[in-house]
């Protein structure tokens, strides 16, 4: 291995047909050993929690003499920005498995970007006599009982943890060796509701994994419905066979390449090496196919699926992953969701504890001393309340040399970073972290300039940094007007020359990559007296105008699955875990995830109109500067925006409201200013991921939901254990490949 190990090395930046060649090979493993698609609207969007008061933002202007002078100073070995799912699993495989000092520096005061799990307390009157008049106010604040509840921000069920194959996170805790501090609960799917609203359209089911269920369910009661076709029950389940099978050669192999044999750049098919057979079998369909869109798979070329029921049903499950319909997402993540919903042994998990206990054992992982005897204490930490500036390079640009953050209080920190950066931040926020200029013409491709990378929207146009959603004038209190983006057309000629020539320009592709929708969310905390969880699931998908949508047309794109607030998920997780709040109460989590246009929300937090009163136990979204998103306007938008959150929870408790003893809604808004997410996005479009998470500076990584395979928590765990195994040297991987084959963790 030692001689191909220094020829790559070598040829590093040679020729661009062999480095492509590399990046499509490790592209077609990533896309399918991404193990584990959560269901419809099962994955992370966005957090309420509100940052510490002594947060400090970011500083553009920053300067870096005075910053230098005025700053302490720490040293690790590697550096990650953001304590994202993706920074915590490269931390902790970098601290654990490579014996590396790692700091991980987050702006927020909890860990796990949109993964992390917060707490609320609630002010409920005391079980006491009726409050007389002229009852002192001490007396009556007597009276009230302060409860805490804590809520998931996000991700509320997975696949792939409880039972092999295991999914990238799973194959990340047990490397790790923090596999014990997360007990998952299996269970067997999720209710279905369509037209909650109305009751002769109403429709409740449920969707069961394994094998079988789907064909003799829902698919053979619902899809001869929706077809002209007078045997179009059997020919939906033919359908549905038929494009799992020509579908299986894109998963066939993908449950013996562990997530720890990726690595970035032209090294990356050496460790892949290794399962040289399971490779072979992923790319036999080509490709272009494994590492594309689902477009061909249901569309044709390859496939055509003509059932309308089962094409609304593969678009929601679509949606789920990728915020976009299945013609714009990976053929791969689409593939093993069709394979592993419906195998032998398939169950949905539930971390006991909610996400935050993954959360807090990758934090573990992070901050655990190594089992190898290094002679010294690593004191690998990850430290919250630390915004990063800036990434810091050498004067000439072509290394990263650390980080300067500024702590809670305002005081600078010089970070020295012997080895390399992590960045794991939005893709859209490398340039503003880059403050060289050598730096920023290096990864531009040495152009010196910043070409656009051409991208060609649904009405033929070119588009920069355009979002997935085209909206209206419509008064979005009263009615919609937001439709998605149709599939990109074929680009023209003038297109694919400006785009080779800004193949190489990294930071063109991070500024302009579409960006996805964003989020509406309601966390509610009910009184569950005389309520009977048993009978209830944990988790429901409500279409609100039902799997088809409604009749309207809006840009010539019809309604349906990924329509505009179409889709809700409610997660109600103490079903399975008693533990999750206090005893006599439950906790529910509503939200539509990616189905929300952030330009309607845009202009509200520029209300400076105090609104005389808020919803029910509404959050007060007060930033640090005293500025408040509570104005009338943006209060009034939100109330309107959350009744089909709202809806979602009544179909399943109709009482809800009456129950309920605190509420938090949180907008678009909130999650672009709480967890930096640009415009409040879900991620990148999976036609703009970058291949891998390697940079023209070598010893700068990206990882994230804009690194190849994309949005999800399995899939971001991936791109951090990548980017962890692109900072050391590729025999050092293969001897870690070694040690955990050896422990049987692979």
């Amino acid at each position: 291995m030692k001689t191909p190990t220094k020829q790559q090395r070598r040829k590093r930046r040679s020729s661009l047909s062999s480095s492509m060649m590399f990046q499509l090979l490790t592209t077609t493993v990533l896309v399918i050993v991404t193990t584990a698609a959560p269901p419809p609207v099962a994955v992370a969007f966005i957090s309420c929690a509100p940052p510490s008061r002594k947060t400090v933002l970011c500083n553009n202007n920053s300067n870096e003499s005075e910053a230098t002078a005025t700053a302490e100073e720490e040293q690790v070995d590697i550096a990650i920005v953001g304590a994202g799912i993706g920074g915590l699993c490269a931390g902790a495989i970098l601290n654990t498995l490579y014996n590396k000092k790692v700091g991980i520096y987050e702006s927020h005061y909890l860990a796990g970007g949109c993964a992390h799990a917060f707490e609320r307390v609630a002010i409920i009157p005391s079980p006491s006599p009726t409050v007389e008049d002229g009852e002192s106010e001490q007396q009556q604040q007597k009276m009230q009982q302060k409860i805490a509840f804590t809520f998931d921000s996000g991700p509320t069920i997975v696949l792939g943890c409880s039972k092999e194959p295991y999914n990238p996170l799973q194959q990340v805790l047990r490397a790790v060796g923090v596999e014990d501090q997360v007990e998952w609960i299996p269970y067997d799917g999720w209710g279905m509701i369509e037209h909650p609203s109305s009751e002769s359209k109403e429709k409740r089911w449920k969707l069961l994994v394994g094998p079988d269920h789907f064909e003799t369910g829902p698919l053979k009661r619902f899809a001869a419905a929706f077809s002209s076709s007078n045997d179009s029950e059997n020919d939906a389940i033919r359908q549905f066979n038929e494009l799992r099978a020509i579908t299986k050669p894109l998963v066939t192999g993908a449950a013996t390449i562990p997530a720890l044999a990726m690595r970035p750049g032209n090294t990356a098919i050496i460790p892949l090496l290794r399962y040289l057979p399971s490779l072979l079998s992923i790319i036999s369909n080509g490709v272009e196919a494994s590492t594309g869109p689902f477009g061909p798979y249901i569309n044709g070329p390859i496939y055509k699926v003509t059932n309308p029921w089962l094409r609304d049903w593969l678009d929601a499950l679509a949606f789920s992953l990728s915020g976009l319909p299945a013609d714009r997402t990976s053929a791969g993540a689409m593939a093993y969701v069709l394979f592993d919903m419906h195998r032998e042994g398939a169950a949905l998990d539930y971390p006991r504890g909610g996400l935050g206990t993954v959360v807090k054992a990758l934090v573990n992982g992070v901050e655990q001393q190594p089992a190898k005897k290094s002679g010294k204490v690593l004191g690998s930490k990850v430290h919250l309340r630390h915004h990063v500036e800036s990434i810091d390079t050498t004067e000439d640009g072509t290394r990263v040399t650390g980080l300067t953050v500024r702590k809670s209080g305002g005081k600078k920190v010089r970070v020295k970073a012997k080895e390399g950066v992590i960045c794991n931040a939005p893709m859209w926020s490398l340039r503003k972290l880059i403050k060289n200029e050598n730096a920023l013409n290096i990864l531009s491709g040495g152009s010196g300039d910043d070409a656009v990378v051409s991208k060609q929207s649904g009405d033929g146009s070119s588009s920069v940094a355009v979002q997935s959603w085209m909206t209206s004038d419509i008064d979005p209190t009263t009615g919609r007007g937001s439709v998605i983006r149709p599939a990109r057309k074929q680009p023209t000629e003038e297109a694919i020359s400006v785009t080779l020539a800004a193949a190489n320009n990294l930071l063109a592709k991070c500024d302009n990559a579409e960006m996805t929708g964003s989020f509406l969310h309601l966390h509610v905390a009910l009184d569950a007296k005389d309520l009977d969880l048993d009978i209830l699931e944990p988790h429901y998908t409500v279409m609100d105008r039902g799997l088809e949508g409604d009749d309207r047309i809006i840009n010539g794109v019809p309604d349906g699955p990924c329509g505009e607030l179409n889709m809700i998920a409610v997660s109600n997780p103490c079903v399975l875990d008693r533990t999750l709040a206090p005893e006599g109460y439950i906790v529910v989590h509503a939200y539509g995830a990616a189905n929300e246009p952030y330009d309607i929300w845009k202009s509200k937090s520029k209300d400076e109109t105090t609104s005389a009163t808020t919803s029910l136990h509404e959050e007060t979204d007060t930033d640090d500067s005293g500025d408040s998103h509570q104005s009338s306007t943006y209060n009034a938008l939100k109330d309107a925006r959350g009744k089909v959150l709202w809806r979602a929870i009544e179909s399943i408790i109709p009482d809800a409201r009456e129950r309920t003893v605190l509420a938090l809604l949180g907008s678009p808004l909130t999650h672009e200013r709480y967890l930096r997410r640009p415009y409040g996005s879900y991620g990148a479009a999976f036609e703009d991921c970058l291949k891998d998470g390697s940079t023209p500076i070598p010893n700068l990584m990206l990882a994230g939901d804009g690194v190849f395979p994309g949005i999800g928590i399995p899939a971001v765990a991936l791109s951090g254990a990548s980017a962890a195994n692109g900072m050391v040297n590729v025999i050092e991987q293969w001897r870690c490949l070694d040690e955990l084959k050896s422990r049987k963790i692979i």
